[in-house]
């Protein structure tokens, strides 16, 4: 999988150019949080082995996310006839978790996945962590943006929409938990236009964020075809999240399902969602598993068979 990432580097984990789980820290990299590197993880035996693209750059007009990285990813999706999801995790992920929660829904769902790997673990579960980790979210937009404008730029050159639909290859989107956070300020930046218009679905994951006035965001998304957003009443995380903050989650709210531009599911009373917060790569039912190959494939999750829509509610649900 291709990593993009502005974490700091532990360049003394390294070992003829290849590193492991802990190739990147939980910091910010030496030049700021706008900065990324590239490099290719594979976990090989059961070890990972991690690889850097090039030494750090600046991202700038003629820099990295490397033009030729995102041609041989064209190339390889063709070959394997893989789609692409690009995926950006939630709080209190280390590198490591990262490249789990990635190589499983690889594995789960049969995509191929960019993670944007941003320095979420600030030091633990707390409400100070947490904070913090939202303030490291809003310094990572930058970063992001820089990253969806390149890609955006490189579908209209060889590494073009056209092409890649053509061969049947479609491009989605998904952001995790407090992933959600970093994304909403994204979107509410004066830098976003139409950079995510590359992606065919937009998945709105267990969205930690603010249930109340969220269609205002959520309705500038620009996407090829779908914006999703998934619920769980239940979710044990987001349920932390709501008792420290008072404020109901997005995902874990199944009222107020109002922003025009979303398709809302609500897989509250699947059988083995339970307290789930993870369940798009954790295993609860095969309709959710559905669901998900379906939308990070860049299909239409409301052909998901075992959900109906409730047109009170404004959501598919069970």
């Amino acid at each position: 999988m291709l990593i993009i990432t502005n974490r700091n580097i532990n360049k003394s984990n390294f070992v003829n150019g290849v590193g492991n789980h802990e190739a990147f820290g939980d910091g910010f990299n030496l030049k700021g949080p706008a900065e990324v590197r590239l490099a290719h993880a594979e976990k090989v035996n059961g070890t990972w082995e991690v690889k850097l693209v090039k030494e750090p750059s600046k991202i700038t007009e003629n820099n990295i996310p490397s033009k030729k990285e995102f041609h041989s990813l064209r190339d390889k999706l063709i070959q394997d006839n893989k789609n692409c999801l690009f995926f950006v995790h939630g709080f209190n992920q280390s590198f490591e978790k990262n490249l789990e929660k990635a190589l499983a829904t690889q594995e789960k769902h049969g995509v191929e996945v960019i993670a944007f790997s941003w320095p979420s673990n600030p030091g633990g579960f707390k409400t100070e962590e947490y904070k913090e980790a939202k303030r490291v979210a809003i310094a990572s937009v930058p970063a992001l943006d820089a990253t969806l404008e390149k890609l955006g730029k490189y579908l209209k050159e060889p590494f073009n929409k056209a092409a890649l639909e053509s061969c049947g290859i479609n491009l989605s989107f998904m952001t995790y938990s407090l992933g959600n956070y970093l994304f909403q300020n994204y979107v509410n930046n004066i830098a976003y236009t139409d950079e995510t218009m590359v992606f065919k679905n937009v998945v709105l994951c267990q969205a930690d964020v603010d249930n109340e006035n969220h269609a205002q965001w959520v309705d500038l998304i620009q996407s090829a075809k779908r914006v999703y957003v998934t619920i769980n009443e239940n979710d044990f995380v987001l349920k932390w999240s709501d008792a420290n903050f008072q404020k109901d989650r997005l995902g874990r709210t199944a009222r107020n399902l109002n922003a025009n531009n979303a398709i809302y599911f609500d897989f509250t009373d699947g059988p083995g969602v339970n307290r789930t917060h993870g369940i798009f790569y954790k295993d609860t039912n095969d309709v959710v598993d559905s669901f998900f190959s379906a939308v990070l494939n860049g299909d239409r999750g409301e052909k998901t068979t075992g959900l109906v829509y409730d047109a009170q509610l404004n959501a598919y649900r069970f």
